[in-house]
């Protein structure tokens, strides 16, 4: 799958093992494993069946269109499909976020 990034901040934390270590220590093995999956798969709907660590999933309600992929406990790795659909060939990372945190 051809992946993007929302900004090259974003893209330096995901691709860069030694940045990504040290912005995200607590989330690096399992940050490099979702990664690693974006790029192997052939389509957004592979991700589950190929990625299953990574519970990945569409999201709902303010965030519908977007996927997320579990990271640990709360963070997750989300990411917008291009197109909408199943059989996106292209997604954009968008964020890693705590989005069930307070």
């Amino acid at each position: 799958m051809r992946v993007l990034y929302k900004s090259n901040k974003l893209k330096k934390q995901c691709a860069d093992e030694r940045e990504m270590r040290r912005k995200w220590p607590q989330l690096e093995k399992k940050l490099r494993l979702r990664v690693k999956a974006l790029y192997a798969v052939r389509t957004l709907g592979d991700l589950p069946v190929e990625d299953p660590g990574g519970a990945w999933h569409d999201l709902k309600g303010v965030r519908s269109g977007s996927w997320s992929g579990e990271l640990s406990g709360n963070w997750r790795l989300i990411v917008e499909p291009d197109p909408d659909k199943l059989h996106a060939t292209k997604v954009t990372v968008v964020d890693i976020e705590d989005y069930h945190g307070a």
